[in-house]
């Protein structure tokens, strides 16, 4: 899957946060210098900790009593060191190898460069009893399989990846949140089409067919029946038929036990011809492969206009895709969307299995033992379900309460989030917001209940005879110059494909030779190190 990119939306605040956070500490934390504690139970010395995060926090914004809360609790001021999302790696990069490393920081992982920082001293390491001292954290660290596997491959811990899902697990497997469509639940009844938890391709494009011919919103040429950009076509078309033809999972071992190029696969041909009929005959927007961003989900949620649109799984995305057709279009969107995931032409299940972490916060190695251990003290503060409730849903008795069945809801104003009373909040400090999202009392609870279905539908019919691409940390973790090389927009090279003329299947074959000279080296190192 390409976390990176999917979650991108819902936790670009979690991660300018990730570095404006404070938290209380656990009971064993610090008592070394610099940590020495009051009689109750105050830090005594204030310290100054330099951090990176991706908003810009402005003058006034932190004056509020929710970050004085944390700042006091934990006594420190923080140096904040802006980075901007697109220019994020490369300034990380830059300040790991210059040695100018603010004292905690945010670092969206690649292999190659963290066995590069580790053998020339770069990161902090941690202390060999860490996991003993901070041990929400280290629960929490255990989930997302990468810190274990690098503690395998370096003798230590360096690194915090930070896990996607803590206590609030969806599904089991774990299964990417991509693959859910969201369509005009009104217009399915105006043309006689069946409300379904799952539908193939053929199904969805049955329906936009049918939307198309009886037009049941009266739209005319405005109608988009089948609203996805290029990325949203590979998704709920191509990797539908093709679990392997995503960059993601392109590199797969097989039943044979060598590895092979899932772009090639027939499967992903299947893909392929699915959306070249889509484009020729009008389900999908003549332009769709140039929209960006949201201009494929504006066509259903701003301007009412689509059929289909690519929405994923989490409840927070059907949450604000309720608030959006509410300002709008001023109408509820529970009597307009269906939800539903999206099987291959065969009935099959395909999905990529999702590892459990999302970029990770790092150290410099220049850190003073006392700056880590604070530090440390709030991260284990906030992954415990204390912490989790006071960064998700404010002040108990003030933002929110306990019901009579004893479950949280939301004292805030109908409209309004945490994040507008208390700006550049920091939601995802290290457990990352998408695990809160399935208990968030401030999201509807049939959204919830129907995100915690889908997820769990799809984790069915993946072990039932389902085809998921699973994480192979080889692969994944495997860094080379020829692997570099052999990397593909392939949602814009599947546009290419489906928009030239002449014979798709033709143009299909000629694009995987063209591609051979740079996918054939990475499969011969693939083969010679981890094939059977």
């Amino acid at each position: 899957m390409n976390t990176k990119k999917l979650l991108k939306p819902l936790l670009a605040v979690a991660l300018s946060a990730v570095m404006v956070t404070v938290t209380a500490c656990s009971k064993d934390s610090a008592s070394s210098g610099g940590n020495e504690k009051d009689a109750e139970g105050n830090y005594k010395d204030k310290l100054k900790i330099s951090v990176a995060q991706t908003t810009e926090v402005k003058d006034g914004v932190l004056d509020n009593e929710f970050h004085k809360y944390w700042m006091d609790k934990f006594n420190v001021d923080w140096d904040y060191n802006y980075v901007q999302w697109d220019s994020w790696p490369e300034k990380l990069r830059l300040w790991i190898n210059s040695g100018d490393l603010p004292d905690v920081a945010s670092w969206n992982y690649v292999h190659g460069d963290f066995m590069n920082y580790v053998d020339q001293g770069l990161l902090y390491k941690f202390p060999d009893d860490w996991k003993e001292r901070w041990p929400n954290i280290a629960a929490a660290y255990k989930l997302t399989g990468l810190g274990d596997k690098l503690e395998e491959l370096t003798g230590g811990t360096y690194i915090l990846p930070k896990p996607v899902y803590y206590q609030n697990k969806p599904a089991d497997p774990l299964v990417n949140q991509i693959g859910v469509i969201a369509l005009r639940k009104d217009w399915a009844k105006a043309v006689g089409f069946e409300l379904k938890d799952a539908y193939t391709t053929s199904e969805l494009m049955h329906y936009a067919e049918l939307i198309k011919e009886k037009d049941p919103g009266k739209l005319g040429s405005k109608l988009v029946p089948m609203s996805y950009n290029a990325d949203d076509a590979l998704t709920n078309i191509i990797m539908a038929n093709s679990e392997h033809s995503r960059v993601e999972s392109a590199f797969y071992k097989g039943e044979d036990g060598k590895f092979h190029w899932g772009p090639a696969d027939p499967e992903t041909l299947t893909g392929l011809k699915d959306m070249q009929k889509a484009y020729k005959e009008g389900l999908l927007n003549p332009e769709f492969y140039t929209w960006k961003n949201n201009e494929g989900s504006d066509n259903f949620r701003v301007k009412g206009v689509a059929g289909i649109m690519s929405l994923g799984g989490l409840a927070s995305y059907r949450q604000d895709l309720d608030k959006n057709i509410q300002k709008n279009l001023g109408v509820s969107s529970d009597d307009m969307v269906h939800t539903a995931i999206v099987l291959g032409d065969d009935g099959k299940y395909r999905n990529l299995e999702q590892v459990n972490f999302w970029s990770t916060l790092i150290f410099s190695p220049n850190i003073s033992k006392e700056k880590f251990e604070r530090i440390m003290d709030i991260l284990d503060y906030s992954t415990s379900k204390e912490g989790q409730m006071l960064i998700n849903m404010g002040f108990e008795g003030k933002d929110w309460k306990y019901d009579d069945k004893n479950e949280p809801v939301s004292l805030l104003p109908e409209g309004t989030t945490l994040e507008d009373k208390y700006p550049a909040r920091f939601e995802g400090l290290y457990v990352l917001g998408d695990d809160f999202s399935v208990v968030n009392p401030a999201i509807k609870k049939e959204y919830r209940d129907r995100a915690v279905e889908l997820f769990q539908d799809k984790a069915k019919l993946g072990k039932e005879g389902g085809k998921l691409a699973t994480y192979d940390w080889d692969v994944q973790l495997y860094d080379s110059k020829a692997k570099s090389q052999a990397s593909f927009d392939y949602q814009n090279e599947y546009a290419n494909l489906i928009l030239q003329s002449g014979d798709l299947e033709v143009n299909w074959k000629k694009w995987v030779q063209s591609k051979q000279s740079l996918v054939q080296p990475v499969l011969d190192e693939l083969n010679s190190k981890f094939a059977k």
